[in-house]
Order: structure tokens, then C-alpha cells, then sequence
């Protein structure tokens, strides 16, 4: 061999090691490579599967990420809002600081009202995060928020709920602690006539609570929805003189009148029985609430096809057109305030349309000429008792 062939085999011979292991190493890089991009798609995708909006906001508090969720709550399109900054985007709606002013510190979350797009209000639970910390100078901001306004709206009709709730309570209270006080300490002094007005009162009183209790009862029934009723063929004459001697105490206190107008022949009803004493004691309790004193309060009856309506006649102020629509809903303002206070449905009138229309019947309004209301409900007939 000669030597210029020495010379080219030892300088090949460490090529062959070399090219291997660069093979080796770009075959390797593109397997990490691969991994990533398999990892990025994977995040991606359950970034987009997350029904939470999820924003990213870089130091300047411009938006450099915007998730599907982001869109589905906010009405906006990623293209109209990455660049721009997040008060331009989201603007509080009760608060005239900006909404980066508002976001909470990291780990911490807060709701803000906000407008949206087209103007829509929404109650947004916002999350916030540090993506770098501040020192890096690169600051990044993560956003996760998700749209509670109807929670936020249960909240509030649950408050009031029972603040309403509270109210209905303390003015029967109210009479009857006031009563056995003045029973407590001037029994022995009363007359027979003032003793009989305090133990009438107590008696209004523990109508009242009792009539409330039951109307809540029902109410919760009606929520859980277990509420049933069991009619069965009953007379009407005999469930109206029930309904007459409970509320009797209620109409003699204001000196008001009822009058009773059922015809002789009028057939039997298949109801519940003492579900309609409900209904009957309700409607005549606000007949007699929102009433004046000294007044008649009508209750008559007619029969025609396969139903007997049943209407129940005031004096009141009567219900505005704009508010029927919420009339058998809870706890509802109806209209301005008259001598008696201001007039509001609770939760009398809720039950009386779930037993009606459990019965197969109907309930509505109407005006009573020379004023007043007269609400009416149907029954179906029976064949017999």
C-alpha cells in the first residue's frame, strides 16, 4: 500500500462516527420536535375545550390570547381583540374605573359587571394569574373568567326572597306579641268587650301565619316538584263556607261585607277540597288587604259547559295593565301605594294559579266596573257527589 493511501484512510476512517452521530442527533431533534408540536397541539386543544374564557395580557395589557370560551361569553371574535387593550374590550358597568383597575391580584377572584359587545351586560367571575414575574420586565397576565350573571341573579332574587319573606312574617308577629302584652300586664283591668278585641286580634294573627305557612308550603312543593293535588267530586257551596268561616275574622276587623251570590242549581265540582279553600282564602284575603273598609267583597259563581267559574269581586285600586303579566309571579311590585300600603303579590297568588291549573282549570283578571278587580277561576264539573 502505498503511502498517499495510508494517508486518505486515516482521514476518512473519523468522518464515518461523526455523520453518525449528527444522523442521530437530527433524528432525535425531530422527535422533540414532534413531541412539541403534539404537546402544543394538545394544549391548544384543551384550551378550546375549556367553557371558561381564558386572556392573556401582556405588560401593556393588550390582549395576545383569546380562547373560544372567551368568545362564546363576550360576544367577540379573537381577530377583533388580540392587540387591543382589555379596556377597550371589557368596560365595568358599575364602576367608573377602568377594567385593569379592577382585575384581582393573583389566585384571587373577583366579580365585575361588565358591558360587552352591543352593549350586553354580564356579571363576570374573573381569576387572575402571573404568567413571568415582574422583574423579567416580559409581565404577563392570565385571565380565567367564566359569566355568572344568572347565578348573580338568583343571589339577588333569593335576597329578596327573604326580605320579602321577612316582611310577611313580622306584621302578624308584630299584632300578636303586641296583644299578649297588653294581655300580660292589663288582663285584669280589660273589660269583656277589650279582652274580645285582643283575643280576635290573636286570632287574625295566627290566621295570617297559618295562611303564610301554607302558601310556603306549597310554594316549596311546587319548586321541588312534588306538588299534586286530589280532587274528587265535591260541592262548591260547602268549600266557599269553609273558605267564609276562616277568613270571617279578617273581613269583620275592617267591617267589610261579604256577599255571596251562588246559583241553586248549580252542579257539583271535581276539586280538591282543601286546596280550594286555599285559593278562595287567598283571593279573598286581598280583596279584603287591598280593599276599603266598610266595603263589599262579592263572591259568585257560574256555571257553563263542563266548568264552574268562580269570581271573587273587590273595590280596590284595581292592577295596572303594565304589571298583569307579573301578576301570579312571588313577591311582585303591582302598583303605587294606596291607604293600605303598597300593593305586591307574595306568594298567595303563585299557588292559587298551581292548584287551579292542577285541576284542570284556569285563572285570570279583570277590571270590575265602577272599580275594583275581580279575579276568577274555573273548576270542572262532576257528574255527582
Amino acid at each position: 500500500m502505498r503511502p498517499a493511501d495510508l494517508d486518505s484512510q486515516d482521514q476518512a476512517s473519523p468522518q464515518g462516527p461523526v455523520a453518525q452521530a449528527l444522523e442521530d442527533a437530527r433524528a432525535d431533534l425531530e422527535r422533540t420536535l414532534e413531541e412539541l408540536r403534539r404537546e402544543r397541539a394538545w394544549a391548544a386543544h384543551l384550551l378550546e375545550s375549556i367553557v371558561e374564557g381564558i386572556v392573556t395580557l401582556d405588560r401593556y395589557g393588550r390582549i395576545t390570547f383569546f380562547s373560544q370560551g372567551a368568545e362564546r361569553i363576550t360576544g367577540w371574535r379573537r381577530q377583533e381583540v388580540l392587540g387591543r387593550t382589555c379596556d377597550q374590550v371589557f368596560q365595568p358597568a358599575e364602576s367608573r374605573q377602568s377594567f385593569s383597575e379592577l382585575i384581582p391580584p393573583p389566585d384571587q377572584r373577583r366579580r365585575i359587571p361588565v358591558r360587552l359587545r352591543y352593549g350586553r351586560q354580564a356579571v363576570l367571575a374573573i381569576t387572575g394569574a402571573r404568567l413571568m414575574p415582574p422583574e423579567s420586565g416580559e409581565a404577563r397576565v392570565a385571565l380565567v373568567f367564566r359569566d355568572v350573571s344568572e347565578e348573580e341573579a338568583v343571589h339577588q332574587l333569593l335576597g329578596h326572597f327573604m326580605a320579602n319573606l321577612a316582611h310577611e312574617f313580622r306584621t302578624p308577629l308584630s299584632a300578636l306579641a303586641a296583644s299578649i302584652e297588653l294581655l300580660l300586664e292589663q288582663s285584669p283591668d280589660l273589660t269583656t268587650a277589650e279582652l274580645q278585641m285582643l283575643l280576635q286580634s290573636l286570632h287574625l294573627g295566627i290566621l295570617s301565619l297559618q295562611t303564610l305557612v301554607d302558601n310556603l308550603l306549597e310554594g316549596a312543593s311546587i319548586e321541588a316538584g312534588h306538588f299534586h293535588v286530589n280532587p274528587r267530586p265535591s260541592a262548591l257551596s260547602s268549600i266557599l263556607a269553609e273558605a267564609v268561616r276562616l277568613i270571617k275574622p279578617l273581613l269583620d276587623k275592617h267591617g267589610q261585607r261579604l256577599v255571596v251570590q251562588l246559583p241553586a242549581d248549580l252542579p257539583p265540582v271535581r276539586a280538591d277540597p282543601r286546596r280550594t279553600v286555599q285559593v278562595l282564602v287567598n283571593l279573598l284575603s286581598n280583596a279584603s288587604k287591598y280593599g276599603p273598609d266598610h266595603a263589599d267583597i262579592t263572591v259568585s259563581a257560574a256555571a257553563a259547559a263542563d266548568q264552574v267559574r268562580v269570581m271573587v269581586a273587590d273595590r280596590g285600586p284595581g292592577i295596572p295593565l303594565t304589571h298583569r303579566d307579573m301578576l301570579f309571579h312571588r313577591f311582585v311590585y303591582l302598583g303605587p301605594d294606596n291607604e293600605k300600603g303598597p300593593l305586591r303579590t307574595g306568594l298567595g297568588l303563585t299557588v292559587v294559579k298551581a292548584i287551579v291549573e292542577a285541576q284542570g282549570g284556569q285563572v285570570g283578571l279583570e277590571d270590575r266596573p265602577g272599580g275594583g278587580s275581580v279575579f276568577w277561576f274555573t273548576i270542572p264539573t262532576a257528574d255527582e257527589i
